[in-house]
């Protein structure tokens, strides 16, 4: 008896920290993103994968299984979202590691928008003007109707995403059976890039944050405002 209560303990733990590294395991991002201001601001997380956030591999295959549904060629940047040359992704979206990698929305994702250069010059991320912020409803429609789409299924997401890497037996079950079904709720919902923090923000931009976090961030993107006068 006291050898099955003990095998039953140490599964218990076993499954425990199992389910702990795949959905809930903070990994800090990379250092080159906290060590620059500026990066920080367009592509560090402000804590948004606790609550929301999608799966990295469904986010990156979603162009691509629903092409339809863009106003033209290049992704996300046909979107409107600003992408500086050599970066993995568009400002605005940040890549954190929270037990899987997901991929959330930051302040960039409404105060950043494309530089306006002239003709031979490539576009760059900029800081919105006060008062203004970057149009992100093409972005949320476009997430709303690939979830709406036959094509947002695990077979399909999962081919497309083994044309960009192998995943894991274990991580391609839980893509499978957990991490694309969730993904696809919540973007039916249209919760699942912003946090609810930003949504209140967005509707009353005057109301402090609470965060220490989004306070530093909003303080940052005060003062390059006023430098910028």
């Amino acid at each position: 008896m006291k050898r099955l209560l003990a095998l039953t303990i140490i599964v218990v733990l076993g499954v425990g920290i199992a389910a702990w590294y795949c959905l809930y395991r903070d990994v800090p991002q990379p250092a080159w993103i906290s060590a620059d201001p500026r990066d920080d601001f367009l592509y560090g997380s402000v804590g948004a994968e606790r609550t929301a956030g999608l799966p990295y591999w469904v986010w990156l295959a979603l162009p691509r299984i629903c092409p339809q549904y863009l106003p033209g060629p290049g992704g996300y940047a046909a979107l409107g979202r600003p992408w500086e040359e050599g970066k993995e992704m568009p400002a605005g979206f940040a890549k954190k590691t929270v037990g899987y990698v997901r991929v959330a929305g930051n302040c960039a994702l409404c105060h950043a928008v494309n530089s306006r250069p002239g003709p031979n010059e490539i576009p760059l991320p900029v800081i919105a003007p006060p008062g203004q912020a970057a149009d992100v409803q093409p972005l949320l429609t476009f997430l709303a109707r690939c979830a709406q789409d036959p094509h947002f299924n695990a077979s399909d997401i999962l081919s497309e995403i083994d044309m960009a890497t192998k995943l894991s037996i274990p991580d391609r079950l839980l893509y499978h059976y957990v991490l694309i079904p969730r993904a696809r709720q919540a973007l039916l919902e249209r919760s699942a890039l912003v946090a609810s923090a930003f949504r209140l923000h967005s509707q009353h931009p005057d109301a402090p944050f609470r965060e220490p976090r989004t306070k530093a961030l909003a303080a940052w993107l005060q003062e390059q405002r006023r430098a910028t006068r």
